[in-house]
């Protein structure tokens, strides 16, 4: 892991996925109606510019964003659409702040729009929606 501080109100985040748990370890937050989740830019994880993929930068907002609909572990949401906006380079070792907030969450389908930061600055904007399988 990288040698970093995580901010008071983190938890360790216990990955049920093992395309995930490969980007980790994870830590997150529930704050009002929006979930927050860290992770760090590894250098497995690089690309040619020494910075995060933006591959793997996706899963990773995928992933907070169908988890920013689940009730609780035990829901099961599948991502139904996805959409990223690429704004700036996450360089390794960077701490990544992933905010996921859900606009409308119904019985069957939830709407969800976040970003990532490093440092304060915003890499990327994402937003999707999700199919509820399991409330």
């Amino acid at each position: 892991m990288i040698d970093q501080k995580i901010p008071e109100g983190f938890k360790e985040l216990k990955i049920p996925q093992k395309h995930i748990e490969n980007m980790g370890p994870g830590y997150y937050k529930k704050e009002d109606d929006q979930l927050f989740m860290i992770f760090f830019a590894k250098e497995e994880h690089s690309n040619f510019y020494e910075s995060a993929h933006g591959g793997a930068l996706m899963a990773l907002a995928d992933f907070c964003t169908t988890s920013a609909m689940m009730k609780d572990r035990n829901s099961l949401v599948t991502t139904v659409s996805f959409h990223t906006e690429f704004i700036a380079p996450a360089p390794i070792g960077s701490m990544l702040l992933i905010r996921a907030k859900p606009t409308k969450v119904g019985k069957s389908i939830g709407f969800v729009e976040g970003d990532i930061t490093v440092e304060g600055e915003t890499i990327i904007t994402f937003g999707g929606v999700g199919k509820i399988l399991k409330a």
